[in-house]
């Protein structure tokens, strides 16, 4: 189990091309250094017992219930000719359950996670026992690490996703290790994006679900 601080900010086309130059090592944003720039193609399925978010959250249901499958695909096709990840990788999955809480604007989840040998088994086993696929969610994402080295001389490393989740763009940012207090990370994550040009006051805090599919929150 782990905790993981995030914060995603939805963005202008404009804006996403910006970001993507910068992380691609095209531009650069002072202060700022990339590395491990990968281009991922996920898949999210999100399961349940019941139809409406009422009744899980009435019934104490976990609030990820979650399919994950993941593959790598070559940056070089996708415009970006730099250094990383330029071969297409095998399908993977991970099952995926979290506790989720929203404080002061910043998802604080506590997660565990597998990796699933075959999903389609997972799948199976849900239908089996009375669950149903109720959200999925699509994401064509650049991930990569973004770090800076804070005043008082020690190094933040976050990870950072520029995404389009089934179309929108968005750019997500997490830090899951325990070695800097919340609000720390907090601030921290705050001037990545504001070195991106980013807003971190534009931070969207709803789930998924609540963006994507408003009328089944």
């Amino acid at each position: 189990m782990s905790r993981e601080i995030e914060l995603k900010v939805p963005l202008t086309e404009e804006k996403f091309s910006k970001i993507l130059n910068i992380i691609s090592g095209k531009k650069t944003s002072p202060g700022l250094q990339f590395h491990s720039l990968s281009h991922l193609l996920k898949s999210d399925e999100y399961f349940s017992r019941y139809k409406t978010h009422e009744k899980r959250i009435k019934n104490n249901e976990l609030r990820v219930i979650r399919i994950r499958t993941e593959k790598t695909v070559p940056l070089i096709p996708s415009g970006i000719d730099i250094h990383g990840d330029t071969a297409e990788s095998g399908e993977k999955a991970w099952f995926c359950i979290k506790r989720k809480t929203i404080e002061n604007g910043i998802e604080f989840n506590s997660e565990e996670e597998t990796v699933v040998e075959d999903a389609g088994v997972l799948r199976s086993f849900f239908a089996a026992s009375g669950f149903i696929k109720w959200f999925e969610k699509n994401k064509d994402a650049f991930s990569v690490y973004c770090s800076f080295t804070e005043d008082s001389g020690r190094k933040f490393e976050a990870h950072l996703e520029l995404e389009k989740v089934n179309g929108l763009p968005y750019i997500e940012i997490e830090y899951t290790k325990d070695d800097f207090e919340a609000g720390e990370v907090r601030k921290n994550l705050e001037k990545i994006l504001t070195n991106l040009g980013v807003d971190p006051k534009n931070r969207d805090s709803r789930s998924w679900p609540e963006i994507l599919l408003p009328d089944l929150c």
